[in-house]
Parts: C-alpha cells; sequence; structure tokens
C-alpha cells in the first residue's frame, strides 16, 4: 500500500470509519525508497497497535473508529486479496450493517440505484430450474419484477415486508435472470402494456416426439435433406457434412392439439438445449428468436386445434467448419504469401469450405455441441382460479 493510501485510511479510521482488514508490510512503489517503507511500518504500527496479527479475530480503537483484523482475515488463496465474504457479513452484522440482498440458493445481484428508484439485477448461477426466497434490504418501496427477455413487467408481487427486508419468492429456470425494481410507490403508468399481474398457474407439458426433418445447406457441405429419429447433437453424427457442419439448419415437423389443450391460458414452446441460437417459425408465423435461457417462447396466440406446422432454424458457431476443413489439404498462407488460387481467381481443389490467415484448430481439435438437442416441449399454463 502506498503511504498516501494509508495515510488516508488512517485518517477516515480516526475520524469514525470502520475498517475490516490486515496491515500492510510495504509499499508497491520505488518512490522515495527505502523511507516510503519505514513509513508504512511505523504508520501500521500506530494504526493497528502492533505487529504480529491477532490468533482470531480482533476488534481495535482508533480515534473515532475502530478495526477489525486477525489471521482469520487471511485467505487461503494467494491470488485473493479479500476477506472471505461470509466473515465479512458477519462482522458487519454485528455492528448492525445487514447484507444488502440475501437468498437462498446460487443467485448472483447487482444493486443500482437512481434518484427514484433502486434497481436489482438477480441471475440464477446454474443449470437447474429453482424457486428462491430473494429478500432485499429495501423499505417503503414497492417491488416490479422485469423479464428482460419478454419485457413482461409482473407488479403487485407476492411480497413480505421482513424488519428491514422486503422478500419476494422468484421462480427461475437454469441461468435465467431478471430485474427487480423498487419504486416509491406501484404507479402504472410506468408499467409497460406488456404488463400483468403476478398470477398463479399450474402447469403441465407434452413433449413433441418422433422424426424431424431438417434441411442443411448444401454450399456449406450440409445434406439438402435429412431425417433424424431423435434430436441429436450434430458434431455426434458419422455424416461428415454434418458433423462439421456450421451454419443454419432448419427443422421442420408438425405436432396436434385438443380442444382442452387451447383452454390453457397460456401455451410456451420450450427447446430444451439449443447450439447456439435459433429462430422459432408455426404455422407460417414468425415467433422471434430465441437465444438465452429460459429457451422458450410464447406460442399462445399461433397455436390452433388439430394439427401445428412448426419450423425452427438453428444457427451454431464456426469452430466445427474449420475443424472439418483441417481435415483437408492445406491451400491457405504459406511463408506470408497468398495461395496461386486466390490471387489468380481460380476455383479451389482442395475441398475446403473456409479461408483463414492464420491456423486456429487442429483436426483433433474438439468439437463443439450443435443443434437442437432438446427435449422440445409444449409447456401449458392453467391460470389457478383464487375462489
Amino acid at each position: 500500500m502506498t503511504p498516501e493510501l494509508l495515510s488516508k485510511i488512517g485518517s477516515l479510521i480516526k475520524d469514525g470509519a470502520t475498517v475490516i482488514g490486515i496491515p500492510p508490510l510495504q509499499s508497491p512503489s520505488l518512490v522515495n525508497y527505502p523511507n516510503c517503507d519505514i513509513f508504512i511500518k511505523t504508520e501500521t504500527e500506530k494504526i493497528w497497535g502492533q505487529k504480529e496479527l491477532p490468533l482470531k479475530l480482533s476488534e481495535r480503537k482508533f480515534g473515532k473508529g475502530k478495526i477489525f483484523w486477525g489471521s482469520e482475515l487471511v485467505t487461503k488463496d494467494s491470488n485473493e486479496i479479500y476477506p472471505s465474504y461470509d466473515l465479512t457479513a458477519n462482522i458487519l452484522k454485528q455492528i448492525g450493517i445487514g447484507e444488502d440482498f440475501i437468498s437462498s440458493s446460487t443467485i448472483r445481484y447487482v444493486h443500482y440505484k437512481t434518484n427514484d428508484r433502486d434497481i436489482y439485477f438477480v441471475s440464477n448461477s446454474s443449470n437447474k430450474n429453482i424457486e428462491v426466497d430473494c429478500f432485499f434490504k429495501i423499505k417503503n418501496k414497492v417491488p416490479q419484477l422485469w423479464d428482460p427477455i419478454t419485457s413482461i413487467i409482473q407488479y403487485n408481487t407476492n411480497y413480505q415486508i421482513q424488519n428491514e427486508y422486503i422478500s419476494i419468492p422468484i421462480s427461475f429456470s437454469s441461468y435465467q435472470s431478471f430485474f427487480v425494481v423498487f419504486s416509491e410507490k406501484d404507479n402504472t403508468t410506468l408499467i409497460s402494456k406488456y404488463s400483468k399481474k403476478n398470477e398463479k398457474f399450474v402447469k403441465s407439458e407434452k413433449n413433441i416426439i418422433g422424426d424431424w426433418n431438417i434441411s442443411f445447406d448444401p454450399k456449406w457441405g450440409g445434406p439438402e435433406k435429412v431425417v433424424f429419429y431423435n434430436l441429436d447433437d450434430w458434431s455426434k453424427r458419422t455424416e461428415e457434412g454434418i458433423k462439421y457442419y456450421s451454419g443454419t439448419a432448419v427443422y421442420k415437423k408438425n405436432f396436434d392439439l385438443n380442444e382442452n389443450d387451447l383452454d390453457s391460458h397460456e401455451l410456451f414452446l420450450e427447446l430444451g438445449e439449443v447450439h447456439n441460437i435459433a429462430r422459432v417459425r408455426l404455422n407460417e408465423k414468425d415467433l422471434g428468436i430465441v437465444w438465452t435461457a429460459p429457451l422458450q417462447i410464447d406460442i399462445t396466440k399461433s397455436v390452433k386445434t388439430g394439427i401445428n406446422y412448426l419450423e425452427i432454424e438453428v444457427t451454431n458457431l464456426w469452430v466445427n467448419r474449420l475443424i472439418g476443413d483441417e481435415q483437408l489439404p492445406f491451400d491457405g498462407v504459406i511463408n506470408g504469401e497468398w495461395p496461386n488460387w486466390l490471387l489468380s481467381g481460380k476455383q479451389r481443389t482442395s475441398g475446403r469450405f473456409t479461408f483463414t490467415t492464420s491456423t486456429f484448430y487442429k483436426k483433433d481439435s474438439v468439437l463443439l455441441k450443435s443443434g437442437l438437442i432438446g427435449p422440445v416441449k409444449i409447456i401449458l399454463q392453467k391460470k389457478i382460479n383464487d375462489n
């Protein structure tokens, strides 16, 4: 720590600040060396009171402020410069400062404040569907749940006030995230036309099983027509035109729905596992692009009784095609010289589909998962009658 920074920290503590941490050993700078290190040594002894770290967490008063320090704050990870979160949170709790956000699961968060709102971004960091009680250290404000993918804002959320926290139960799909927005009052003029109340539903599922008709682009080495009897990872297929394919493939399939299914309040198409992005069309209606969890799309206004025509365009990354081309003769840049076929505008004879100025992958590089892996299902969501 530089002498200037240490002096500032010392003045803050003297004026009433609370500091959690062990004293510095020396200056990272050679400015005024060796006097800088002598200053660090004498100043830390004055602020922390002694050289040796206490074995257990200890509290020392300095001026109007205090210091919490000890061997317990030293992390085992040499790359970690901060004390553990749990230990720091417990110290703050002892002096009456509660955590800004608490959850019972693997939820990450960020808190942003404006003049009239507190905005939390909360994200499920696991690949599991979870329902979590989230506690926000907010008082006298009304929460709204904003879905960044669908633009739906849920208001009148089922929340409880518990001491200095507002508790909200939130259901997350794998890796799903929300904005939780707190405002001074439930101002409905701030709610978009997509808003809806936080209604309760019962859900059921219908799996879409059977054969899929798939079209790859022959210009990029794929078969124009092929049938997948089960949804499969392209990189696991034996056909080289599919195994090494990069680009877009179109999946087509029909499925049936009956009148009881359409009695549901909402219906969603859930794609399961997709690598890497998909566009959904249902009964010739473009329903948009699915690119992040939860990989589902609202089909309520597009489905019909009887046969429904489903079309899903799936696009993967370039890696597999580049690896596939490494199985073929090399016809690229050698010793900084462009190949003759390129300079003369002739047809390539190597059979490669891509051209790069550098080689990024080898023929035995690991292929990436690609395509629609599923399972694909219809989620039927019926509103629970509160009466």
